[in-house]
């Protein structure tokens, strides 16, 4: 398994990105949508893409706990990671890349014109064949759950505290989702005490 991951470079800096990802059963169709996202101007480092697991039959692979490790610093909620890697293991490719307001829609049109694939509608699918959606991700072993070997230990550490994107249900389209999230850049506002909470000056 192996992911392209470029980390996102200074000149890129923004108060608040958005994260669009597309999953596509087909290679050809993933490859295409980043080369027309290159088209338009998109830097190399805001796009993502991970293969899933390749075979030429259907028979798909019985362990996915490796892209639920190799998903840790996409920054997904736990839930749509769960997908992703489940439509991992059974050979499909996961693209994302991240925008800003300028470059949403043009981004967007294309990952959605691409071939990609209404993830709730498959997921449901899934479930009928007896997939359990995620919810026994709890009970994988540590070992299952341990990051990737070539995963940032700093960056992992940092998902697995909490902090994934939230899915925008208002922007979000059957066949791409939109993430939001504050940039790590972003300093915490700390709002300036009220004038009852400043201490008067001592009396002397």
């Amino acid at each position: 398994m192996t992911s392209i991951h470029n980390e996102a470079s200074g000149s890129f800096a923004s108060k608040t990105l958005c994260t669009l990802s597309a999953f596509f059963d087909d290679r050809s169709k993933a490859e295409s949508a980043i080369r027309r996202l290159e088209d338009i101007g998109m830097p190399n480092e805001r796009i993502r893409f991970m293969p899933g697991y390749e075979t030429e039959g259907d028979v798909a692979r019985s362990d996915h706990s490796g892209f639920w490790a190799g998903l840790a610093d996409w920054f997904f909620p736990d839930e749509d990671r769960a997908a992703y890697a489940e439509g991992l293991r059974r050979g499909g490719f996961l693209v994302s890349v991240q925008v800003d307001d300028q470059s949403y829609e043009s981004a967007h049109d294309i990952l959605d014109d691409e071939g990609s694939i209404d993830m709730d509608e498959r997921a449901d699918l899934w479930r009928d064949e007896g997939w359990d959606g995620g919810r026994a991700v709890s009970t994988f072993s540590e070992d299952a759950l341990a990051p990737a070997p070539d995963t940032d230990r700093e960056t992992t550490d940092l998902a697995e505290r909490g902090a994934p994107n939230r899915r925008d249900l208002e922007r979000s389209t059957p066949r791409v989702r939109s993430y939001r999230y504050q940039s790590p850049i972003d300093e915490v506002d700390t709002p300036a005490p009220s004038e009852d909470e400043v201490a008067p000056p001592p009396s002397h």
